[in-house]
Formats: C-alpha cells, sequence, structure tokens
C-alpha cells in the first residue's frame, strides 16, 4: 500500500491582518511548528479522514455532490447559507480541498490522519496547515509535484470554507512557500528576502474565537462607522515602512510599526482583555513590539524580540497567563517526509 508523509508549518502574521481583504498589502512567516498527514491509498473510492478522536468517510460520489453545493452557493454569493451548511463540520475544508484535488488528477481512495500541536483557531494556521499538508500528500499519491503557489491555492479552498466564505490567501501562501512572505489580494504571497533573523515569542491566550464571526463583527462595524475604513490604508501604510525595516534589518522600527499595527486592531474591536494583558506583558519584558496575529477576538499575540531575550519574554507571556512557544521567522514551507518521521513540535513553556 502507498503512503505518503507530508507536513506543514505553523504560520502568524506580523503586520497587516484585516486589511488584506481591503487591497492592503500584509507579511507573515512561517513557523518550524508543523502539522503532519499521513495518507494510505485505498483499494476502493472512499476517503477516511481523522484527527485526534474525530474520523468521517465518505465515498468519491459525495465528495463531488459535496463541491457542487458549495459551488453553487458560493456562485450565489450566499454566504450565511454557506456558514449553515459548514458550521460545526470539522472535516468539510478537508472534504471541499480534496475535492478540488480530485478534479484535477486521477485520485484513489485515500485514508488521511493528521498529528498536529498546534490548537485550532489560535491564529497560527491550523486550519490551511492541515489542507495544505492534506493537499500535497494527495497531489503526491496520485504521482504530481504542485508547485508552492498551486499548492496555496489548493489549500486556500478550505479557508474559504473555514471562514465563513471569505477568506485572503493568506495563510494558505505563507504556509505552502514557507519563510517570509508579502501577500496581496493582486499578487497572491511573494517570498521577502529577510537578511537578519526575526525572534519571536508567540503568546497564546486560551481564548478560542471563531474567525467568520469576528470577520463578519468587522464588516458590520465598518457598514455602521464607515468613516473607519481609513484605518486599512493606514495598516497599508504601516507594511510599505516595515518592508523597510525588514530590508535593512532594523529590529526596533520593525518592533514599532508591530505596536502601531495593534493599535489600529483596537480600533476596529478585534483585540480583547487577554491579548491586551499578554501585550502587555512582553513589552514590560522588553519586547520590540507586540500585536495579536489571526483574526482575533482571542487566540495569539506575536512579540518581535531583541535576540537573546526571548526567555524573559516567554516567561513574563506565562506570567501573564498564556502558554508561550520561542520560535523564528522563516521556516521552510510544506514538505514531503520521510517515511517514519515524527511530528515537528517547537519548544515551548507551559
Amino acid at each position: 500500500m502507498t503512503t505518503i508523509t507530508t507536513s506543514a508549518p505553523a504560520k502568524v502574521i506580523l503586520l497587516g491582518e484585516h486589511g488584506v481583504n481591503r487591497g492592503q498589502t500584509a507579511l507573515a512567516t512561517a513557523l518550524e511548528v508543523r502539522v503532519r498527514c499521513r495518507v494510505a491509498a485505498r483499494a476502493d473510492d472512499h476517503y477516511a479522514f481523522r484527527s485526534d478522536d474525530r474520523s468521517e468517510i465518505v465515498d468519491r460520489s459525495n465528495l463531488r455532490a459535496y463541491k457542487a453545493e458549495v459551488d453553487q452557493l458560493r456562485r450565489r454569493d450566499a454566504l450565511d447559507e454557506l456558514r449553515a451548511r459548514t458550521r460545526d463540520d470539522f472535516f468539510a475544508p478537508a472534504r471541499y480541498v480534496l475535492a478540488h484535488v480530485a478534479e484535477r488528477v486521477r485520485l484513489p481512495g485515500l485514508d488521511a490522519v493528521w498529528e498536529s500541536s498546534l490548537p485550532v483557531g489560535s491564529g497560527l494556521g491550523s486550519g490551511a496547515a492541515t489542507t495544505t499538508s492534506l493537499a500535497l500528500a494527495a497531489m503526491s499519491i496520485a504521482g504530481h509535484t504542485p508547485e508552492p503557489r498551486d499548492l496555496a491555492f489548493l489549500a486556500w479552498q478550505g479557508d474559504v470554507i473555514a471562514h465563513g466564505g471569505v477568506a485572503s490567501g493568506l495563510d494558505s501562501g505563507a504556509i505552502a512557500l514557507g519563510g517570509v512572505t508579502r501577500y496581496t489580494l493582486e499578487d497572491g504571497s511573494r517570498p521577502l528576502a529577510c537578511r537578519t533573523p526575526l525572534p519571536l515569542v508567540i503568546g497564546d491566550s486560551g481564548v478560542r474565537a471563531d474567525t467568520a464571526e469576528i470577520n463578519t463583527r468587522v464588516r458590520v462595524r465598518l457598514s455602521r462607522h464607515r468613516a473607519r475604513a481609513h484605518l486599512f490604508a493606514e495598516m497599508g501604510l504601516l507594511v510599505r515602512h516595515a518592508l523597510e525595516a525588514i530590508e535593512v534589518g532594523d529590529l526596533e522600527e520593525l518592533g514599532r510599526l508591530m505596536n502601531l499595527n495593534q493599535l489600529l486592531l483596537e480600533k476596529l474591536g478585534v483585540s480583547s482583555p487577554e491579548l491586551d494583558r499578554l501585550i502587555e506583558a512582553s513589552l514590560g519584558a522588553g519586547a520590540l513590539g507586540a500585536k495579536l496575529s489571526g483574526s482575533g477576538g482571542g487566540g495569539i499575540i506575536v512579540a518581535l524580540v531583541a535576540p537573546g531575550r526571548e526567555a524573559e519574554v516567554a516567561a513574563a507571556i506565562d506570567a501573564a497567563g498564556g502558554r508561550s512557544i520561542i520560535a523564528s521567522a522563516g521556516a521552510p514551507g510544506a514538505r514531503l517526509e520521510p517515511a517514519g518521521a515524527r511530528t515537528l513540535v517547537a519548544a515551548s513553556r507551559s
């Protein structure tokens, strides 16, 4: 029986979340905390999914029918119906991505099993890492080697489902390509040269928020306060300055820009007391900059630190009630793993 193992990294957004769907640039980076997917070919036309204690099995006809239904809802822009159809359907993104793969290649029946240390809904891109690793494994077992940008497109289909019908390709691009990436709706994810290491400490608040609900909240808030649309232009300005700071390796300037980005996110109403507490603890311990990462409402913060100060900032996050992960920007993107490879987990503190 043919078996393929792949892995895909976590990601954080350095600057620009919520601005990307309004025409602005965002910066993201992959982290060496990975989701592992093992796929084995079956003799029948069924597709079985298993992640921790969750499992599901569907046949090829059901897979096609599901994609046709979702495609129709997307064409009609029936977002409320799409959310109702996919809410609480854990494997919906994986099913939809695999259906896209099956339209492209001659795909056998598959057993797919995931192993991950990434908390779901935290802002680390666990959903995109799950579908990216699946798409790579499925394409590989069918004898194809997708380009990273094509792989990102396939995985993005899962984010569209997971985020309630509206999602940028930021997460899937950062995870498929790896490294540090800049993202726009027009150009997608592009690699960004980063000559200076970016030491990061991630702080998990333990609070889980639904991305689709947060995105809807932002849209409603803006419809009531249209003047606040200028906040996205300011985000774009901060990203342009951040690109210059990264190019010359100015970590202090990059940290200040992250702090300003956090102020804009607070103005949008997507921060929370738990996130604010971890950000304040990070800055109090000497972080150069700190902000929420992802849709907000809960999840994680990302702190940029001077080299050698990671442990101090991590300890402050833990003392403030978070769970810290020490990481560095620029991990490799989705990849095939040798047979028997173990799941890679970043050093963390609890």
